[in-house]
């Protein structure tokens, strides 16, 4: 038996023994991408639980049956299917991420890192499941442990321990403070680290700008700060209604690299940033 706190459209969850409770309102209305991928005009605490019973429907997410590869990449310009990409063309040799029941991985295999991210939505806090760990260490991933933390910075360095130097980090918007730790922590190890910043809804100005400073993919989310602040900055701009912004030529990179994946057709044009056109934005901005 576990117990998992996330968030998912800006409402806190917790997920006990494979039951759902939404604990808060969601903090937006409506969100594009939501309502692309799942039909949702108007966010509530039902559609936040319909959507996450879905997943572990589908994925065995947050039990012992979860599907730990995964072929289907649902998000254009999603984490997990950029670092996907980039772990296919050999751009990074590994990635760290957290998944529920097992807390901070290292991967190295493309389909586990999709089946990981694909759906994981700002995992707070997470209680081991044997069965993912187990399953996730059979396909080559390194645990940091078996409490399930969740610590992206021990992650790289137990990443570059196992041999690894071109490492993808994400983390969440509220962990600003992890992504100048990971540049500090690059310079010691001699690693190179790429970090992407996702869940960024809610995150402060301060924390915005020093993921602006110090990543190289930034997602916009609902969060207008991100908008703000990394936007400006940004050397790229994918998506208008939940922009990714690229802050570094490795981040520019990553981007192009997947549209390269990417079946789907494609318009590219100079542009000032942000470009975020009203009415295609998530509601409220917060």
């Amino acid at each position: 038996m576990s117990e998992h706190l996330l968030e998912m459209a800006g409402a806190r969850v917790r997920v006990r023994d494979g039951k759902v409770e939404v604990l808060t309102e969601p903090a937006i209305r409506s969100c594009p991408l939501r309502q692309d991928l799942y039909g949702i005009k108007v966010e509530s605490k039902e559609t936040v639980k319909r959507v996450l019973e879905e997943h572990m429907a589908e994925l065995g997410m947050y039990g012992p049956k979860r599907v730990l590869e995964l072929e289907d990449k649902p998000v254009s310009f999603g984490a997990s299917e950029i670092l996907s990409d980039a772990l296919t063309e050999g751009l990074i040799d590994a990635a760290v991420l957290v998944s529920e029941g097992a807390g901070t991985v290292v991967a190295t295999r493309p389909e586990v890192l999709q089946a990981i991210g694909a759906h994981m939505t700002g995992l707070v806090k997470t209680e081991p499941i044997e069965e993912i760990q187990s399953g996730l260490e059979e396909r080559g991933c390194i645990l940091i442990d078996r409490q399930g933390t969740v610590d992206q910075v021990l992650g790289f360095e137990r990443a570059v321990e196992a041999g690894y130097s071109r490492i993808a980090v994400s983390l969440a918007g509220h962990r600003a403070d992890d992504a100048r730790a990971l540049r500090e922590r690059e310079r010691a190890l001699g690693a190179r680290a790429t970090i992407l910043a996702v869940h960024t809804t809610g995150i402060s100005e301060n924390e915005a700008q020093v993921l602006a400073e110090c990543c190289d993919l930034v997602w916009s989310c609902a969060s207008r700060s991100v908008r703000e602040v990394a936007g400006g900055k940004a050397l790229m701009q994918i998506g208008i209604a939940i922009p990714v912004f690229a802050l570094t030529p490795m981040g520019k990179r990553l981007i192009l690299n997947r549209a390269m994946h990417f079946s789907g057709q494609l318009v590219l044009h100079r542009a000032g940033l942000p470009v975020t056109p009203e009415g295609k934005q998530p509601e409220p901005l917060v």
